[in-house]
């Protein structure tokens, strides 16, 4: 497993808190965007790989993601869930997202159908607590990804 994948999460979750507080103090015009990737059947993944080299491919994605992005967009990893704090959206990072998922699949990893999520921060529309953690507002997007994405792409499971 990748070593640095809790440091990585910690400097993801300051930055994200970082992030919402600053929105929350001066709203206005900053504005960024939060991809979350999923690998929809953490079961078959298992069932095909085990535990141990389905993770250490999902690392890999993790790390092809951060070889591939600017250095200004955060990459963190949650078991099959991938979130990615970019500054500023354009289509330009959403294909390369995607391109990256899809060559993930040809390692294997195209064996479970994969979500990619666009969501533009800060959540104007939906009234968040003060105190949410970084935590709970992924959860959050997570559970209605369908309804407060921007942008919804799926990689179908390939049949091969």
């Amino acid at each position: 497993m990748y070593q640095g994948n809790n440091e990585a999460r910690e400097k993801f979750y300051f930055v994200l808190e970082w992030l919402l507080a600053v929105t929350r103090r001066y709203p206005g015009p900053l504005r960024f965007g939060l991809a979350h990737i999923s690998y929809e059947d953490p079961k078959r993944l298992g069932e095909v790989y085990g535990a141990k080299e389905a993770s250490l491919r999902l690392d890999e994605v993790m790390q092809s993601l951060r070889s591939a992005l600017r250095k200004t967009d955060l990459v963190s990893r949650e078991g099959i869930d991938f979130w990615i704090i970019v500054p500023f959206t354009d289509e330009k990072i959403s294909d390369k997202i995607k391109y990256i998922l899809e060559s993930a699949s040809l390692a294997g990893l195209g064996i479970v159908e994969r979500d990619l999520s666009f969501f533009l921060l800060p959540l104007t529309d939906i009234p968040l607590s003060e105190d949410v953690t970084p935590a709970e507002l992924l959860a959050f997007l997570k559970e209605n990804r369908s309804v407060l994405s921007h942008r919804d792409v799926t990689l179908p499971a390939s049949t091969s």
